[in-house]
């Protein structure tokens, strides 16, 4: 990318000197993005070094609780790149949830960083980081996706909250339409962005860890600190397991390609009137007098195109036309 001087027309089309107009806000970005990137490090460094004990019991007995013995050894023999998740993951937990032993007390390790004791934070650094922990960590799935721009995301456990534009250039270009994550959000400067943990699922295991999650809120305010509690308590460990469970992806993406396969070739009304074990041997048309049996049809279409997006992301190939079966059905693309 060419330069721009100082005293060239700004590229913003003010009419003004680039140094008189945006670039003091570019300067400005420049520094943000800078602190914000190395105040996670600076934070987990101090960290480290004053209560290295009291961090590792809190990582086995508090993130860890809910996994079995196999299950934690089997952390240690993860392939290098869920290894290093894994790490990002742990170091945000720390940040934002985690609570240490502290002589004879026991202390959240926000309280600790941003307390008059913590570690030395600019102000952009201590802003960010306040940022982080104000969110809960939350089940997303994706109505929307610009590669290399950002994401459209609706909230699965919060059903009243707006679907949220995310500012994503890196995840954007692994993301397609349907996935579902863990994250938490940091809204800056009147804009929402990743905080970096990122929690994937695969949407079977998504839609269990969402039923658990809505199991154990009930009754509680949404607000209260319970509730992030069992968002952030059954995320984890529904993401740590899935990590160390041997899914069959191979065989479960041919099980869906077959069935696309089938459902290309035939006509949409035959298959909307077929029988599907994955309807409980109901057609798609019977499925939808009933509303358990219409978020169930809504569910499989969406697997459905889900699997197939990610197979032509990956293989190539054109993607199969679901919006005229949507229709056929009479159901809106969005699942409401």
């Amino acid at each position: 990318m060419q330069k721009i001087g100082r005293n060239e027309p700004c590229p913003c089309g003010s009419g003004k000197k680039y140094k008189k107009c945006c670039l003091a806000k570019e300067q400005g970005n420049a520094i943000r993005l800078r602190d914000e990137s190395t105040v996670a490090k600076t934070a987990l460094d101090w960290l480290s070094s004053l209560y290295p004990d009291s961090v590792r019991t809190a990582v086995q007995t508090g993130l860890f609780t809910g996994l079995k013995k196999a299950e934690k050894q089997m952390l240690d023999e993860l392939a290098p790149e869920k290894k290093e998740l894994l790490t990002i993951n742990i170091g945000e937990w720390l940040l934002t949830d985690a609570k240490i032993a502290v002589q004879d007390d026991v202390k959240s390790v926000r309280a600790l960083l941003l307390g008059q004791d913590g570690p030395s934070l600019s102000d952009v650094g201590r802003s960010w980081l306040t940022a982080l922990g104000k969110r809960s960590l939350c089940l997303y799935e994706v109505h929307q996706v610009k590669p290399g721009v950002g994401i459209l995301l609706k909230d699965l456990l919060f059903s009243e909250s707006p679907d949220v534009w995310v500012t994503e250039s890196k995840l954007s270009r692994s993301l397609v339409l349907w996935d579902i994550f863990g994250a938490r959000l940091v809204q800056n400067e009147g804009e929402y962005k990743l905080s970096g943990a990122v929690y994937p699922f695969l949407r079977e295991e998504a839609n269990t860890c969402k039923a658990k999650i809505l199991r154990k809120m009930k009754g509680l305010d949404p607000s209260s600190e319970s509730v992030r509690e069992t968002c952030c308590g059954v995320i984890t460990t529904e993401w740590l397991r899935s990590l160390v469970i041997s899914h069959s992806a191979d065989s479960a993406e041919g099980t869906v390609s077959d069935q696309l396969i089938d459902l290309s070739s035939d006509s949409f009304e035959k298959w909307a009137e077929e029988p599907l074990d994955a309807l409980g041997s109901r057609s798609p048309r019977n499925a939808l007098k009933t509303a358990a049996g219409r978020r169930a049809v809504v569910e499989l279409l969406k697997t459905f195109e889900n699997q197939n997006s990610h197979h032509v992301r990956l293989f190539g190939g054109e993607a199969f036309a679901f919006e005229p079966l949507w229709d056929l059905l009479g159901l809106k693309r969005d699942g409401e």
